[in-house]
């Protein structure tokens, strides 16, 4: 298991590397002495679960928490502190569990054991379609999502393909009649926490990611036709008739960039 931890006070992360020294559980550990520096190796490594100390100058562990998590929604997250657990629900921490001081190998070796288990659980199969229209699948099923505006904004991350959408390319695109102000913004803020509810509570809230307001979706925890299209599948070629993503205007060129494609692969073939 790859993880973290994250403590401003030097004498705690030698600690914790001692204690953790001895865990064959642990296949990597990377300690930080502050939230920028996780942060940054976070968006470009694999982290599996993140020790943060709770109270740091700067940024508090609750926040970094929140922070990771929309980096990585998988990253299970554990808070070392002397706060009993009573204190910690007070505060309105999430996590999957605490490490309390003082604290040994076992009592860390029990917090990484929930951990494994939750990674353990295997992800739900999702289907993403975008040719002719839009629509979701989980397990094969249809996943209907009648909110209009959340389910557009994440069309439009897939349309994106993995790439980052700011909240001013959003709302340009989506609420393309209104101005980029204050009102707007609050209006795209409360979509895109829709939009994590909706997936959340079909457990499959691992397919976005970002920071802030800016977000993304997670190309390899899903398939979709789009994608596979762009690969060069045959049956996702062929299942394409010149219509994609058809109930959005933005989604035309995209739509156009498509229809030449088939047009140059079928021309290769003779066709």
């Amino acid at each position: 298991m790859k993880i973290i931890y994250v403590d401003d006070e030097p004498l705690a992360i030698r600690k914790f590397e001692a204690v953790a020294a001895n865990l064959p559980t642990i296949t990597a550990l990377h300690c930080f002495s502050n939230a920028a520096d996780a942060l940054a190796y976070a968006r470009g490594a694999t982290v599996d679960a993140a020790f943060l100390d709770i109270e740091m100058p700067g940024m508090r562990g609750i926040d970094l928490a929140s922070e990771l998590t929309g980096i990585n929604a998988d990253i299970r997250i554990f808070f070392v502190t002397a706060y009993d657990q009573y204190a910690l629900d007070a505060f309105g921490v999430n996590a999957l569990g605490y490490l309390l001081k003082p604290y040994n190998a076992e009592m860390l070796a029990r917090e990484l054991e929930k951990a494994g288990r939750m990674h353990a659980k295997p992800h739900q199969a999702v289907f993403v379609q975008t040719i002719p229209r839009f629509d979701v699948y989980i397990d094969g099923a249809l996943f209907p999502i009648t909110s209009p505006k959340p389910k557009e904004l994440l069309a439009l991350l897939v349309d994106r393909g993995g790439g980052s959408v700011s909240s001013g390319l959003a709302i340009s695109l989506l609420w393309e009649d209104k101005p980029d102000d204050e009102k707007t913004k609050a209006l795209y803020r409360m979509t895109l926490k829709r939009l994590r509810e909706i997936l959340a509570s079909a457990g499959i809230d691992f397919i976005l990611g970002g920071e802030g307001s800016a977000k993304f979706i997670r190309p390899d925890t899903f398939t979709c036709d789009y994608f596979q299209f762009l690969k060069g599948d045959a049956e996702a070629t062929a299942a394409y008739n010149g219509e994609y993503m058809s109930e959005y205007s933005w989604a035309e060129e995209t739509n156009a960039r498509l229809y030449n494609l088939k047009e140059s692969r079928e021309d290769a073939r003779g066709e």
